[in-house]
């Protein structure tokens, strides 16, 4: 993308260093649990990735994206109150739709609260349809005590380079994403493992500043189990709940959800092709 782009009185610029008040300010919209970046991990993992809309009031919104190999990925789009309905998010999503055209990406992806129907209405318009859906649960230690217990001979250990095209294909990530999300500081991946065994049996991405377990997907409840208790001994006894983000597993989500687990946030993931540019 160009270092800025105008429409009438708005402008798409790249993010600077200063601009991480308005960021958290903004980020505050998405509703989640997690807290705003610090400065180091502004610096070090979002700023460069993110655009911010420019207005007549100062900054107005906006968004932070990625590439993995040929699909684009839409992390974050925000607008303050004031500046929605006005057809920014559409023009903000078609310069990010050109840039990621720009860059080799044919397709493109994001997530989007399932009640967002303003959200939803944008993105069909776009060509982007939901793929997969998730929920955000509340975990606590004591809930995790009521799985069943971990299979024997399982053990958590980091997911290598190795691992990730077959955690990829199994759990259906989007492609590239584990080797990106390997490069971020506040990022843990962790699998399963069995000695002697080459089965692929679960995994987790550890968000450590957030305790938020994205993305987690186990074989079974007890292998679930496993790994939330891997998480909490990582993040410390004085974290006694962590989020974690199910996804298109109903049997684990029933099974949080019994034992007391809350819904902090349930999501679509959405996919499609690029749209078409705007002659």
């Amino acid at each position: 993308m160009k270092d800025e782009v105008r429409q009438g009185p708005w402008r798409l610029r790249a993010a600077r260093v200063d601009d991480l008040a308005a960021f958290s300010r903004l980020f505050t919209e998405l509703g989640v649990d997690e807290p705003p970046p610090d400065l180091a991990q502004w610096e070090r993992e979002l700023a460069a990735r993110t655009w911010m809309v420019d207005g007549p009031g100062g900054v107005a919104g906006y968004t932070t994206t990625d590439v993995l190999g040929a699909l684009g990925y839409v992390q974050q789009l925000v607008m303050d109150a004031s500046a929605r309905r006005r057809g920014l998010g559409r023009w903000v999503m078609r310069q990010v739709a050109e840039d990621f055209r720009a860059r080799g990406c044919r397709e493109w992806t994001l997530n989007v609260k399932r009640d967002n129907a303003a959200a939803l209405a944008l993105y069909a318009s776009l060509g982007l349809r939901p793929s997969r859906q998730a929920v955000n649960l509340g975990v606590t230690r004591r809930q995790v005590e009521t799985l069943p217990p971990a299979p024997a001979g399982v053990s958590v250990v980091p997911a290598v380079e190795a691992d990730w095209p077959s955690l990829t294909e199994s759990f259906g990530l989007l492609p590239g994403k584990l080797a990106r999300f390997a490069t971020l500081d506040s990022h843990r991946l962790l699998r399963l493992s069995r000695a002697n065994g080459g089965e692929v049996l679960g995994m987790m991405d550890v968000r450590v500043p957030s305790a938020v377990l994205f993305p987690f997907f186990a074989v079974s409840a007890g292998h679930a189990r496993a790994l939330l208790e891997q998480a909490f001994a990582l993040l410390g006894d004085a974290r006694d709940a962590v989020g974690v983000v199910v996804t298109d597993d109903a049997a684990l989500e029933r099974r949080l959800r019994e034992a007391g687990a809350v819904a902090r946030l349930e999501t679509f993931e959405l996919r499609g092709p690029l749209p078409e540019p705007v002659p």
